[in-house]
């Protein structure tokens, strides 16, 4: 049975210590799409390590906790007097106080911002698709139906202003018996022992040919900012260790790794890398 599979690395771009983890996860382990924030104070320097890895998928993981590209002056409903996201992770109350304009303005800046360093625009993204949704998501949505950017492509309802075909894409989040949800309880660090992302990574089953599954995390490290501003924290570095020793899984099991990108064009783009590489994780070298 073939088995394809992405590993989504997610929150790169945090900092320049969660970055130098996860590249690791892209060199040593099974990382193949990089979901990068896109007002964080690596970003830049994130961008410029993935222009020179064209074999990995880019996607836009919608941070809003850090600086917007733009000036604070041009955006002055979206910050507080520091020039930062106002809401942060504490208080999302307060997007609905955003202006659709400014908003629109700021996430165009952030695509700008991608395509100037890596050559195109983000390869995904996720948004909220209720008709109820305040100013700064519509503004967002917009955003990425004008640019063309697959959205929500991976779940149950797609929404892909490029092509209504992906909607019949057999491509899914693993979500099965071991598997955890990203918020919640489990990155409180009272149950950091029992955090487990091997064991729910290693638990997915494939069904049939054309069943595509997507896994990830946070694989990176961990600094005094990510302490003091996220909840997920020192779990990254757990992430990190299970993405590289899924290596011996994947070549165990003749998983076929591949990006976003091949998930939606029918590309081979990750693993002709591989195969240009000679590296054990390229499906020719699994026989």
């Amino acid at each position: 049975m073939r088995k394809r599979l992405v590993y989504r690395a997610d929150d790169i771009g945090y900092t320049e210590a969660f970055d130098l983890g996860v590249y690791r996860a892209f060199e040593e382990g099974i990382a193949t799409s990089a979901d990068v924030m896109l007002d964080s104070p690596h970003t830049v320097q994130a961008l410029l390590w993935l222009k020179d890895r064209p074999w990995i998928s880019v996607g836009w993981h919608r941070h809003l906790w850090e600086s917007p590209v733009l000036p604070k002056e041009e955006v002055p409903s979206m910050v507080d007097e520091e020039g930062r996201f106002k809401w942060r992770h504490r208080h999302r109350e307060l997007m609905n106080e955003v202006r659709y304009e400014e908003a629109y303005r700021e996430f165009m800046a952030e695509a700008e911002l991608c395509r100037s360093i890596i050559g195109h625009y983000p390869d995904s993204c996720t948004t909220k698709m209720q008709d109820d949704v305040n100013d700064l998501e519509r503004a967002f949505r917009d955003v990425v139906h004008k640019l063309k950017i697959p959205t929500n492509f991976w779940y149950d309802s797609p929404e892909n202003p490029g092509d209504p075909a992906y909607e019949y894409l057999h491509f899914r989040q693993w979500d099965g018996e071991n598997f955890v949800g990203w918020q919640g309880e489990q990155f409180k660090l009272k149950n950091f022992d029992s955090y487990d992302p091997y064991t729910k990574s290693s638990a997915v089953v494939w069904e049939n040919d054309e069943q595509i599954w997507r896994i990830g995390g946070h694989p990176g490290y961990c600094d005094m900012h990510i302490m003091q501003e996220s909840s997920c924290n020192l779990h990254r570095c757990k992430d990190l260790e299970a993405c590289i020793r899924l290596r011996d899984w994947v070549i165990e099991n003749h998983i076929e790794l591949i990006n976003q990108r091949d998930v939606l064009y029918g590309t081979n783009e990750f693993q002709d890398h591989l195969r240009d590489i000679n590296s054990p994780l390229w499906t020719g070298n699994m026989r």
